[in-house]
């Protein structure tokens, strides 16, 4: 039996695919049951009367048999608090995907694993920890990550004329139509790359017909419209940006020719269709937290990560200084700091949030007037930095006194900043603007006139 390796899983709601690092390095698809047969059904059967579980097309084909339970939805089960039988199922079924790796990589060991989910949330990231801790692996040998990560670390991985210019990535199937649009920040070091997400399940063509996601019932008629509408959008929308690749990825995309959708957007750009990008992808990140870092030069900046740097004004050595408290591309759930310091005056906390992507910087206090009044430079703080969720965080500042000479009292001073608030308040005050140009433009022609 060979060494042990390091694995990538793609977990979704319909197909779950496995991949490993050839030589710790290159990501190498595997087939289950036959060549070139990537996707497991992401299912599991318990059958009572043989007492025995099974996943993929088996669990398919038993379900059929009296006695049996087929469970479906497996992502779904990590969502909020996981009951016995969802960790009993997950288990199972991790369990046996792991196994599937070992006897195809002729291996007895599986280093570490990485799993890539749709939708990264801190309780899929603690339930699936939680699975594979049951199954034997701790925490430094488990990673959890979303497909955008994935598709980044795939996209990363490429010769940079591949993602010189934007990469979308459109992604066609059962449970989603969406758009992910990355870009790389170029000009400062570390790099940036930003990531949108756009849902694609209500786009319009010209006579306002609406398109839900892939059913694999569709007619040829209903994926024809739904080619034209995929077109339409993107012939507008790839005008507006400069885009060196694109990735047609999804089930969806195989029952078609998709003849409109090609023909927009295949000018002066790559294009690339396939099912195994997601898990590759997956495969990439294992190498980048599990053995050799390739990309320590990016910071990610996508749906699940921080899009902010978050500093605090100081002074050090009699200078202007700042602390960082958040910085971008960290997991919003896991961003938090606690910092101790001085105060000069406790009047006012002065912060600036750091918007690298957009090149903006937003300052902002907190009021300490309600502190203690004491002599300069003899109120110590506690500044407490946490998001709540991934578009609003909290600061604390806490009143810790000056040792034997000032006891520390219960002042405490909190605020919360929304972001999506104040982005709304920016998009308001700025159509109140354009509103204002308007009206001046048409006095000056009626003054013309």
């Amino acid at each position: 039996m060979g060494k042990g390796i390091i694995l990538g899983i793609d977990f979704s709601l319909d197909f779950t695919q496995i991949a490993y690092l050839k030589n710790d390095i290159t990501p190498t698809s595997i087939s289950v049951g036959s060549a070139d047969n990537y996707q497991i059904p992401t299912k599991v059967c318990y059958n009572s009367e043989l007492d025995e579980w099974s996943i993929g097309e088996e669990a398919v084909s038993k379900g059929r048999l009296g006695k049996s339970v087929l469970y479906t939805g497996l992502p779904k089960r990590a969502y909020g608090n996981m009951t016995e039988e969802s960790v009993q199922v997950l288990t199972v079924f991790m369990s046996q995907i792991i196994d599937l790796a070992k006897e195809y990589c002729k291996v007895d060991t599986i280093r570490s694993v990485l799993v890539t989910v749709d939708d990264l949330t801190p309780e899929v990231a603690a339930n699936l920890e939680k699975v594979f801790a049951d199954i034997g692996y701790d925490e430094s040998r488990v990673k959890i990550v979303s497909h955008t990560e994935s598709f980044v670390c795939f996209a990363l991985n490429q010769n940079s004329d591949i993602w010189n210019n934007k990469v979308y990535m459109i992604n066609y199937d059962k449970n989603s139509f969406s758009l992910r649009r990355m870009q790389v920040m170029k000009g400062k070091k570390p790099t940036v790359v930003n990531v949108e997400e756009e849902d694609l399940s209500f786009i319009e063509n010209s006579i306002k017909e609406k398109y839900l996601v892939f059913d694999a019932d569709m007619t040829n008629d209903a994926i024809g419209k739904l080619d034209e509408a995929l077109a339409e959008f993107l012939e507008q929308d790839l005008q507006k940006n400069v885009v060196s690749a694109i990735y047609l990825v999804g089930q969806g995309f195989y029952e078609a020719e998709w003849t409109h959708t090609i023909k927009a957007i295949i000018a002066n750009r790559r294009v690339f269709m396939g099912n195994n990008l997601i898990v590759k992808g997956a495969a990439y990140a294992a190498r980048e937290f599990f053995h050799l870092p390739h990309l320590d030069e990016f910071l990610v900046a996508c749906k699940g990560r921080t899009k902010l740097k978050i500093t605090m004004d100081v002074r050090k050595k009699e200078r202007d200084n700042t602390v960082t408290l958040s910085n971008i591309g960290d997991y919003w759930y896991k961003s938090s700091s606690l910092i101790e310091c001085i105060m000069d005056e406790p009047t006012v906390a002065q912060f600036e949030m750091h918007d690298i992507i957009n090149k903006k910087v937003e300052r902002f206090e907190i009021d300490l007037s309600d502190f203690p009044k004491r002599p300069s430079k003899t109120t110590r703080i506690q500044v407490s930095f946490r998001y709540l969720d991934e578009n609003k965080f909290e600061i604390t500042i806490k009143d810790l006194g000056f040792g034997e000479f000032f006891e520390a009292t219960d002042t405490t001073v909190s605020r919360v900043i929304d972001l999506e608030e104040l982005a709304r308040i920016e998009a308001s005050k700025k159509q109140q603007e354009e509103e204002a140009q308007e009206e001046t433009s048409e006095d000056n022609i009626e003054q013309l006139i």
